[in-house]
């Protein structure tokens, strides 16, 4: 695989030698996952907090480049005298994101994207294991008002087979107010899916969405599977009001329910040793953007 680091030197060689524009975006977040009973015994939390960073550049007339570097700390609260709850098999994992999409237009309304990332996930005292993937996608526009694009994706995993993952697009304006992007607002970790926005005014924007939220993070040197690994994925469903304090800042409130939750321990000989769902969960948090 050509190395990220080398294709980000490259790409930003290019933009230096051409008249670039560029916009940023910082977003921090914090969100709070509220105690839920785990299948086979005790209960499990989470707070979670972090910021992007996202840099948007005009290469040239048909060329773009995002690239975009991410920090998250998840604290896991496990609790309890039976089961998961009792074992706690893991407390906080630290994941490092830097990624970037370029994205070539080859008419007014199709667009190929080739994206790749590093990812570096691990609980407070592990080893810092960094896995690499990418994606291929289209992009195209079929109207002023929708456009779809599919895509594909593929990245390593800790102790564990490289994961194929799709890729979805949506820009759909369905009135002046109302519109389904998958550009969620209240995006942040891992999370893809979709929202329904609605903008009453220039101060205010409300959404609700669905999104699919995954990590797979190396384990420390104790506990129940010691230098493993943990997964957990969830389908959190996502209420925000969000409100436009100045063309350069934002300011998010955001309530839901996380799903489907499930966590994972595999040991250091690729055996999954525990997987137990846990109940839904209510969420909630507070997010802001900044532009320049």
């Amino acid at each position: 695989m050509i190395s990220i680091t080398l294709a980000l030197c490259i790409f930003s060689a290019q933009a230096e030698t051409t008249s670039s524009k560029y916009n940023a975006k910082l977003d921090f977040h914090y969100v709070h996952q509220f105690e839920s009973s785990i299948d086979n015994g005790g209960d499990v939390e989470l707070s979670s907090y972090g910021s992007e960073l996202r840099i948007d550049t005009k290469m040239t007339n048909s060329d773009d480049l995002q690239v975009r570097f991410q920090y998250q700390r998840d604290e896991w609260d496990f609790s309890g005298t039976t089961g998961l709850g009792l074992v706690d098999p893991w407390d906080t994992i630290d994941t490092i994101d830097l990624a970037f999409t370029w994205t070539h237009s080859y008419s007014k309304s199709s667009k190929l994207f080739l994206g790749g990332i590093s990812r570096s996930s691990y609980e407070e005292d592990a080893s810092s294991s960094t896995v690499y993937g990418g994606s291929i996608g289209f992009v195209h526009s079929f109207s002023s008002d929708f456009t779809l694009g599919l895509g594909v994706g593929v990245i390593e995993q800790i102790l564990e087979d490289a994961r194929l993952f799709p890729v979805f697009v949506l820009e759909w304006k369905l009135s002046e107010n109302l519109r389904m992007t998958s550009d969620l607002s209240t995006r942040f970790g891992t999370r893809t899916g979709v929202e329904l926005v609605w903008t009453p005014n220039t101060a205010w924007s409300l959404g609700a969405g669905v999104s699919y939220s995954y990590n797979r993070f190396r384990l420390d040197y104790d506990g129940l599977a010691p230098n493993g690994a943990g997964e957990t994925t969830s389908w959190p469903l996502s209420f925000r009001a969000t409100y436009h304090a100045s063309p350069s800042f934002d300011i998010t409130l955001l309530g839901g329910i996380v799903f489907s939750g499930q966590l994972e321990v595999t040991n250091q000989t690729r055996n999954v040793i525990e997987r137990q769902d846990y109940e839904s969960a209510g969420a909630i948090g507070v997010l802001a953007q900044m532009r320049f």
